[in-house]
C-alpha cells in the first residue's frame, strides 16, 4: 500500500493554468485601479465649477480653474488664498485637445485659467477632451461651462458652437 501525499503533475498544471487565466483576465482591470476615470473627472470639474461660481457670486471671492494640458492636471484655487491646492490628475486615458474661452482658442502648451469673478461673472468656456478608452476607438467630449450659473454640460463629441 502506497502513501500518496502530494499532487500529480496534471493537477498542478491545471491549477497553474487556471491561475494564469484569472491573472490574464484581471490584469488589464487592475492596471487602472486608483486612476480617475472620465466620469469621475467630469463630475469633479462640474462640482468644482458650481462651487467656484457660488464663491464668486455670494462671497465675492475670485476663484480660478487652473488647467495645465501639458501636465494633464487641473485645480480650483481662490485668488489671494495662501493655501496651495494640489492639482488633480486627468488620468492616463483622458487628454485635453483644446480650450476655448469667449470664442478664443487657447494654446495647449501653457497653463490656462478660467476666472470666476466676484458677482458671479464667468466667461463662456469649453474644454475639449479625448478619452482613449479601454477598448475601441477614442471618443471626444466637450465640457461647456455656462456663463449664467457656472454649471457644466457634458457634450459628446467636439462641439464648438451650439446648434
Amino acid at each position: 500500500m502506497r502513501n500518496n501525499r502530494g499532487f500529480t503533475l496534471i493537477e498542478l498544471s491545471v491549477v497553474l493554468f487556471v491561475l494564469g487565466l484569472i491573472l490574464w483576465l484581471a490584469a488589464p482591470r487592475l492596471s487602472s485601479v486608483g486612476e480617475p476615470n472620465r466620469n469621475g473627472v467630469f463630475r469633479s470639474l462640474s462640482a468644482g465649477s458650481e462651487e467656484a461660481f457660488d464663491l464668486a457670486l455670494f462671497e465675492k471671492r475670485e476663484t480660478r480653474l487652473v488647467i495645465d494640458p501639458a501636465a494633464g492636471t487641473y485645480r480650483f484655487r481662490i485668488a489671494g488664498d495662501k493655501m496651495e491646492v494640489s492639482p488633480k490628475p486627468l488620468g492616463q486615458r483622458l487628454t485635453i485637445t483644446g480650450i476655448r474661452i469667449e470664442g478664443e482658442d487657447r494654446p495647449l502648451d501653457i497653463v490656462t485659467e478660467i476666472r470666476y469673478l466676484p458677482g458671479g461673472r464667468v466667461p463662456a468656456a469649453r474644454i475639449f477632451f479625448r478619452d482613449s478608452g479601454t477598448e475601441g476607438e477614442p471618443t471626444d467630449w466637450t465640457l461647456k461651462i455656462s456663463p449664467v450659473d457656472g454649471s457644466v454640460d457634458v457634450l459628446s463629441g467636439t462641439v464648438i458652437k451650439d446648434a
